[in-house]
């Protein structure tokens, strides 16, 4: 995956925290800003450690996550997880859905349900996986996989706080469907004290693109 630097400027630092780490932890206030200045909402970001720590607290998030389909949408649209995370699918919509993934990451097919009939899946691979739907072609999720503990998305102002990091060097990655930049996913690189409360603010060079239109690999209906 082809990486490429964001220009870096300073903003008010935040605090929410993710995971659970030693007293003397870093914090990360990242906030994300298009070519003209405007937040950019549901970018995920991940900080991930170039030589993690030897050890690490507890995993404070719930290793189980929820993409639900609700008005022939996914919900929500981007799912960020930790490798290893059990994900649900239920069905919360009046009419039926074929979900299903040919992404590398994490390939599935669920036949044509509706409520919640299928155990969760576990994503056991870091990447990304597509989602869509066999029988609704404007459906389109995307579960963003990733090994780090550190990681979010931006709300809509933009921001997105980390909390009780380790201190270390990190590559900090921005990530959304919409981005036009040089890659789809866009790194820096980052040193975090271990008593540090750092603000960064990630700004984008390029405008951003339509919603994509591109869908994933369509199931054989006739399997079904």
């Amino acid at each position: 995956m082809r990486h490429t630097h964001l220009n870096i400027l300073y903003s008010v630092a935040g605090a929410l925290y993710i995971w659970a780490s030693s007293a003397a932890a870093a914090a990360l206030h990242v906030d994300v800003l298009d070519r003209d200045g405007k937040p950019v909402s549901d970018v995920v970001i991940v900080a991930s450690l170039r030589t993690p720590p030897q050890t690490l607290g507890p995993l404070l998030p719930s290793s189980h996550a929820i993409m639900d389909q609700i008005d022939r949408q996914f919900v929500p649209r981007i799912l960020v997880i930790r490798t290893g995370t059990a994900v649900d699918f239920p069905n919360s919509d009046t009419v039926a859905h074929q979900v299903y993934s040919f992404s590398p990451a994490k390939r599935f097919q669920l036949s044509l349900y509706r409520g919640h009939v299928y155990p969760p899946l576990i994503f056991d691979q870091p990447g990304l996986v597509v989602v869509g739907c066999n029988i609704h072609d404007n459906m389109l999720g995307y579960i963003y996989v990733t090994p780090s503990p550190y990681f979010g998305k931006t709300d809509t102002g933009g921001t997105l706080q980390l909390e009780g990091l380790p201190g270390g060097e990190y590559e900090i990655s921005a990530w959304n469907p919409r981005f036009n930049e040089a890659s789809d996913e866009i790194t820096r690189a980052l040193r975090l004290a271990s008593d540090a409360r750092q603000p960064v603010t990630l700004r984008l060079t390029r405008p951003l693109s339509p919603e994509p239109r591109v869908r994933p690999t369509k199931a054989n209906r006739s399997d079904y």
